[in-house]
């Protein structure tokens, strides 16, 4: 039986899978937001599947910013470029945060996970929150991340 997300009585969603990706909770977050002004993704890597998953939903979504590590994001300048023509901004830095934020419909969520926007289907494990206090802390840290990235041109 597949592991699913669900909320704990402290608004907390934690798991522990080889079946819960990156997009599983991506899936979780929008499904609970309805729709999603701002979107924020860090990972180390992101795959051509989880932009298009951001295309796919892109009539839910509002502005997308997405931190990427700049070695991966080098690395691979299609998957760079593709990624740049289909969010909003796109920040490179050495990065190996793995983390979404949303907010929208009066709501914020943050997940902080050892997925990066990927689907490996190893062990990795996350928590996604609805706790303001923690989410604020994270809103201001993307802050002090941008400070530190090289603005990615469009293609």
């Amino acid at each position: 039986m597949k592991q699913k997300l669900r909320w704990l009585s402290n608004g907390t969603a934690p798991y522990l899978s080889k079946e819960i990706q990156s997009h599983d909770v991506f899936d979780f977050m929008l499904n609970e937001i309805k729709r999603a002004d701002t979107v924020v993704i860090s990972s180390f890597a992101i795959t051509e599947a989880y932009i298009r998953r951001l295309i796919k939903n892109s009539d839910r979504i509002g502005h997308v910013t997405l931190f990427l590590d700049v070695t991966i994001g080098t690395r691979n300048p299609r998957l760079t470029g593709y990624a740049s023509m289909n969010v909003n901004d796109l920040y490179l830095l050495n990065n190996h945060s793995k983390t979404i934020y949303m907010k929208g419909s009066g709501k914020e969520l943050l997940a902080v996970m050892s997925n990066n926007a990927t689907n490996n289907h190893r062990y990795e494990s996350g928590i996604v929150f609805s706790e303001p206090e923690i989410i604020a802390q994270f809103t201001h840290q993307y802050k002090t991340m941008k400070a530190e990235c090289i603005d990615y041109d469009k293609p």
